[in-house]
């Protein structure tokens, strides 16, 4: 802790040799869709092409988000996650796309993507190995930082495997100089707090690392399943007041990528898996094959009340407040404001009992103080159900293993 102690002064306190990450990027977390938690690694076409990641794969998301009005919803990032490229790298020393899989480069997927208006992004691991062994940019942060920006890269994932704590608490400093110093701005997702919790089991110090990523990975990855959905949620209500401190415009924590389109959720539960991200103000990144999301997880993802919640330029983390067993209710102040004094609210209540539960609350006891009350409007179905005071109470039953998400509007 004293080494780390050291290292978070040294690149706090001396402006000249360090710089801030300086990208404008990521006012609103970002939304799109990245390869790993449904393709996963992806090189075994041939055994596996239902799950191979390649050109085609890549294009296909790109398209589906064009011609199925995702890109109009904010979903702007097309992400290829770890085991992209050859192994080993060339005789410059650079990175190479896997001349199978991407045998016109990464500049032609890049080009294809931006000429549609849309936001191209890549990974890579600080250590010398990517988690699944292909090449990491230790010892090449300068060439590959140049690399990503030639081939036109938006957004750069970088994993934290198989390094030791010092090196992690420099290394993603000093890979972000050089993306700053590539001229190119590039939405930079960190894995540093994870890693330095969950495998050197230090407690990650947020004020060092929020000035230098857009955005983070701070718990475990989630798999295709209800369970690791509720697990991750669980997680981000036991720990809000360590995470609700520096998060905000620019840099995010971030639970982890949504499971639509894997057939691993209830349509209630899908429900539970985006209305808690958006009250989060967590990026959402699908990670699925497009041609499977169900025809209710897309009226879902193109939910643009639900969208707004969650693209709210003030960027709060809501707030958890456990009402009785297995049933939490989830209170985010946002935007619009009613003569730049009172705040809209959203109250989201999740059941995860396995019973439904009735539950009463006053919502003056949560935030809301405009004594000319508030317009409700039901967020799921966009439906306005009625006006209330500062004094009314709220009812509702909540379904086991649902949601029920409400809008509060100032009048």
């Amino acid at each position: 802790m004293l080494r780390f102690g050291l290292c978070v002064f040294f690149f706090l306190f001396l402006p000249n040799n360090v710089k801030l990450l300086d990208n404008g990027l990521a006012r609103t977390p970002p939304m799109g869709w990245m390869s790993w938690g449904y393709y996963m690694c992806g090189d075994k076409c041939k055994e596996k092409p239902e799950k191979c990641l390649d050109e085609k794969l890549i294009l296909s998301v790109v398209d589906a988000f064009y011609n199925e009005g995702y890109q109009e919803a904010g979903y702007e990032y097309i992400i290829i996650d770890d085991c992209w490229s050859e192994q080993k790298r060339d005789k410059n020393r650079r990175l190479v796309p896997d001349k199978k899989r991407f045998p016109r480069g990464m500049r032609f997927i890049a080009d294809y993507i931006h000429a549609r208006g849309l936001k191209f992004g890549m990974y890579t691991n600080i250590a010398a190995k990517t988690c699944m062994l292909y090449p990491g940019s230790r010892g090449y942060f300068d060439i590959d930082a140049k690399t990503f920006a030639e081939w036109g890269v938006d957004y750069l994932k970088v994993d934290g495997c198989f390094v030791e704590e010092d090196f992690l608490n420099i290394a993603y400093i000093k890979l972000g100089q050089h993306l700053n110093n590539t001229g190119r701005p590039m939405v930079y997702s960190c894995s540093w707090p994870y890693y330095i919790q969950y495998i050197h089991h230090k407690k990650p110090d947020y004020k060092a690392i929020a000035p230098h990523c857009n955005m983070w990975r701070n718990y475990h990855d989630v798999y295709l399943s209800w369970e690791a959905v509720k697990i991750i949620i669980q997680h981000y209500a036991e720990e809000y007041g360590v995470l609700s401190a520096h998060h905000g415009p620019g840099m995010w924590n971030d639970p982890d990528m949504i499971i639509f389109g894997t057939n691993s959720l209830t349509e209630s539960q899908s429900r539970v898996h985006l209305a808690v991200y958006v009250m989060l103000s967590a990026p959402i990144l699908l990670s699925c094959d497009m041609s499977k999301v169900t025809a209710y997880e897309k009226k879902l993802l193109l939910n643009l009340d639900l969208i707004a919640v969650g693209q709210d330029r003030l960027g709060i983390m809501a707030k958890p407040h456990s009402l009785e067993y297995g049933v939490t209710l989830w209170v985010k102040r946002h935007l619009p404001m009613k003569g730049d004094i009172y705040h809209s609210y959203s109250f989201a209540i999740v059941n995860f009992d396995s019973e439904q539960h009735l539950i009463h609350f006053f919502p003056k006891v949560y935030g809301i103080d405009s004594a000319d009350g508030y317009t409700v409007m039901d967020v799921f179905s966009g439906e306005f159900l009625r006006n209330v005071t500062l004094h009314d109470p709220m009812q509702v039953t909540v379904p086991p293993d649902d949601v029920i998400m409400y809008t509060f509007f100032p009048l």
